[in-house]
């Protein structure tokens, strides 16, 4: 093998000259503007997020050495990073006007052959070496704002978020020979970062990712004779909601009904999947529903039509958390001060799963399944500890 390129002459060609700002408007005709190459449209006056938190609590003690709290937490973001209305999350300046994109529910072929069509090219050889230098361009191209640049992609800091919770806390301090810690939070998240479509004047209300509107866990020491204590700690939680934010879905059904259940065969689709496909006489064999034709339907394929399904639904999470930690300590005496403990630890103690959020492409024969698993199974460690 020969080397071109050594540390002692790292450019054999030469090294490029930065084009910098010599090109003047003419920098990156016919490109997009969201590559390594290109460069990324990004405003010079951007801010970091804010975030202002508050809350209130009252404690009271109760007979017997236990402790009860309530009370209300929350939170206000602004200057918040903002994106969307593309799979790579971000914002399209350069996006198809929506008085050109189809209203419809499905796929509309006479929208899509509209804006396919080759029509003249007003670029024609003032743009080589870019796919805009032909004799003909798709009409898509030339009704978008900046017709002469491909994908203009970018960020803004105008999103917001509000978080609300209400909390309560018992707690048993540590008197003969237990203690406990038991809390439960109610809370819901929500956020303003996200464009279902480029040519969105508002941003969609959604759920956060991080939404989480019930939280318990448990946890308690109880020492046992015989220098033996038993710790727990249990964690219940509700799911996070599933994104469908990269993609365009049709959607014939009733968003309310949508909901996620893992208590069955995870083989089978969590949720209901009707609502998502035709049911008529072109995606059945004799008579009855063909899931094979109903991915390859062409009508849920949508492409050039404005957005209406929304990138997050409250039904639509992933599993509960019903996880418990276990673990038992013996005490050994050896000689005065020094001691040794057995640990037994139980981690996951009940071998419970907790899976992956579901498929969420429809053209996918895994839409709706779970195909992965998020945690581990059933760790059990054991250990000596010496102490003195």
């Amino acid at each position: 093998m020969t080397l071109r390129a050594t540390l002692s002459n790292p450019f054999p060609d030469g090294a490029l000259a930065p084009v910098g700002a010599s090109l003047g408007p003419n920098t990156a005709l016919g490109l997009d503007l969201n590559t390594v190459s290109t460069g990324r449209f990004v405003p010079v006056d951007f801010h970091n997020g804010q975030n202002m938190r508050y809350m209130v609590s009252v404690q009271r003690e109760l007979p017997g050495e236990w402790l009860v709290e309530a009370g209300y937490a929350g939170s206000s973001g602004w200057d918040l990073t903002t994106g969307g209305g593309n799979q790579a999350g971000e914002i399209e300046l350069n996006g198809i006007p929506a008085r050109y994109l189809s209203t419809s529910r499905q796929r509309d072929q006479a929208t899509i052959d509209f804006l396919s069509t080759l029509v003249a090219n007003p670029f024609q050889g003032l743009l080589p070496g870019t796919s805009f230098n032909g004799a003909t361009i798709a009409r898509s191209q030339l009704v978008r704002p900046f017709p002469q640049f491909g994908n203009i992609r970018t960020f803004d800091d105008d999103g917001t978020s509000v978080y609300n919770s209400a909390q309560v806390k018992l707690e048993k301090r540590f008197t003969t020979r237990f203690s406990a810690l038991a809390a439960y939070t109610w809370s819901r998240f929500t956020e303003r970062v996200f464009q279902l479509n480029p040519t969105d004047t508002e941003y969609e209300n959604r759920l956060s990712q991080f939404d989480v509107p019930h939280r318990l866990s448990i946890s308690g020491i109880w020492q046992l004779p015989w220098g033996f204590s038993v710790q727990g700690i249990g964690q219940f939680q509700s799911g996070q909601p599933i994104s469908f934010h990269d993609r365009n879905i049709y959607f014939n059904g009733d968003l309310a009904s949508l909901k996620t259940d893992y208590s069955g065969d995870t083989n089978q689709p969590v949720f209901d999947i009707s609502g998502f496909y035709f049911h008529d006489a072109a995606v059945q064999t004799n008579g009855v529903d063909d899931p094979a034709k109903q991915r390859a339907d062409q009508r849920i394929r949508l492409t050039n039509n404005l957005r209406y399904f929304p990138s997050r639904i409250d039904g639509l999470r992933g599993q509960r958390l019903n996880l418990w930690d276990l673990s038992i300590v013996k005490q050994l005496p050896i000689k005065g001060r020094v001691r040794a403990q057995l640990h037994a630890e139980f981690l996951n103690a009940f071998n419970r799963a907790v899976f992956a959020t579901p498929n969420t492409d429809p053209t996918s024969a895994d839409f709706g399944k779970v195909t992965s698993q998020n945690n581990l199974p059933r760790d059990i460690q054991l250990a000596v500890k010496l102490v003195f």
